[in-house]
């Protein structure tokens, strides 16, 4: 994304045949890595992912706009800056976890690991925290659609 000039990144209907702009699947990304850090607070106070139940009430699909339409207001740095942070901070978080949280279940009445439901929250139809990489091909064919292809190596 970094090779988008400003216009390009917030251009939409860019990608996946969709209306979503480079903008846009990036502050997608960076929603679910939010979801994810929230889920973490949420089950350190023994209280269910707050993620899990709008997906409950609302359906995934709402979820997803609500959040792209949040950071359609917000200039690219800040969108770009967010998603830096915000995946920081989640990394830093797993990180900092011992092996016997990260196998135990995130609540009492999960039966699934944490690490195992936290990988579904940001994971994807490649897996458990494979969530960007199903979006991965759509947005490179953009990328080059306006900059070119990268050239690799001699």
């Amino acid at each position: 994304m970094e090779r988008l000039r400003n216009e390009d990144f917030t251009r939409p209907d860019t990608i996946g045949g969709g209306d979503w702009s480079a903008r846009d699947l990036l502050g997608h990304l960076t929603s679910w890595e939010e979801h994810a850090l929230e889920a973490l607070r949420a089950w350190r106070e023994g209280e269910p992912a707050p993620v899990q139940r709008a997906l409950r009430m609302v359906g995934l699909n709402a979820v997803n706009a609500e959040t792209v339409a949040a950071d359609r207001g917000r200039s690219p740095a800040t969108v770009r800056r967010r998603f830096d942070s915000i995946h920081h901070r989640l990394v830093a978080e797993i990180r900092s976890m011992s092996d016997a949280t990260w196998d135990a279940p995130p609540t009492t009445r999960s039966r699934r690991s944490l690490g195992h439901v936290l990988g579904g929250i940001v994971g994807g139809p490649g897996g458990p925290f494979a969530h960007a990489s199903s979006h991965l091909a759509h947005l490179r064919a953009y990328v080059e659609s306006v900059t070119g292809p990268v050239r690799r190596g001699p």
